[in-house]
């Protein structure tokens, strides 16, 4: 769990496009490389092969200013604002992340290990 809070942060902080942090994606979504950071497309498709069951909802705030995205399953429903629009979609994507791993089971850890 610690790393999508990694990857969450770093995101939080991040201003626009970065290839640092578009490997960081990849390896934490098991994805092929892409500019994640810059590209629209690249985190639509990966929202659709990595968050099956979540449909996306892009934006712009009340202000009009900042974009917005939001992921929704069933009663759940997640947001993120950010400074790029590929921004917003990746936050919102480790938010729904961190969302199921929090709610997995624990792994059963045998007696004696």
């Amino acid at each position: 769990m610690a790393a999508w809070y990694d990857l969450s942060a770093r995101l939080k902080g991040a201003t626009g496009a970065d290839p640092a942090l578009d490997q960081a994606v990849a390896d934490a979504f098991a994805a092929a490389p892409a500019a994640f950071s810059a590209s629209v497309e690249a985190c639509r498709g990966l929202v659709a092969t990595s968050l099956p069951g979540w449909k996306m909802h892009t934006g712009f705030n009340v202000t009009g200013i900042f974009p917005y995205a939001a992921l929704t399953r069933g009663d759940d429903h997640l947001e993120a604002e950010a400074a790029t629009l590929p921004l917003a979609m990746l936050l919102v994507a480790v938010a729904a992340c961190l969302r199921d791993e929090a709610a997995a089971p624990a792994p059963l850890v045998p007696p004696g290990a």
